[in-house]
């Protein structure tokens, strides 16, 4: 699977370019394709499986909006949390499904990285995408 990722906020597109990043805007050609990009990114932290790799938990039943269809997609970022300093924090979490991006929520070193995501999307995987300033993109995918 090709990875592209947009030089100007780090947003992943799988399998080609988009004509704009759905999250800055920017156009085509500033994404770059890089399909090693959550390798690079194991090779720069030996402790990556314990502290960046997202832990996703899926929920069918919604908690807060049990009045449509939705299901939980609840993320915290390694088994043993990341830390959240001013030096070193994840930058934003992203959601897919099915690799069609849905959302991105920001973090900064003021809160636990941590998120919830309440999905009207359906597909059978979903993917999270996790941005370390100092350690590069992370990447866990759930079936749901």
């Amino acid at each position: 699977m090709s990875i592209y990722v947009c030089k100007v906020c780090g947003h992943i597109e799988f399998e080609a370019a988009p004509e704009n990043c759905p999250v800055c805007f920017a156009p085509k050609d500033k994404f770059d394709n890089n399909n090693t990009v959550f390798t690079d990114a194991m090779e720069k932290s030996k402790e990556g499986a314990v502290k960046h790799i997202p832990v996703v938990q899926v929920v069918q039943e919604c908690g807060l909006v049990p009045e449509k269809p939705c299901t939980d997609i609840l993320v915290r970022i390694g088994e043993t949390l990341h830390p959240m300093e001013d030096k070193h924090f994840i930058q934003f979490i992203d959601c897919y499904v099915d690799h069609k991006y849905v959302s991105r929520i920001m973090l900064t070193p003021m809160v636990n990285p941590s998120v919830v995501f309440h999905l009207k999307e359906t597909g059978s995987k979903v993917q999270i995408v996790e941005m370390c300033n100092l350690h590069g993109h992370w990447m866990k995918e759930e079936k749901l």
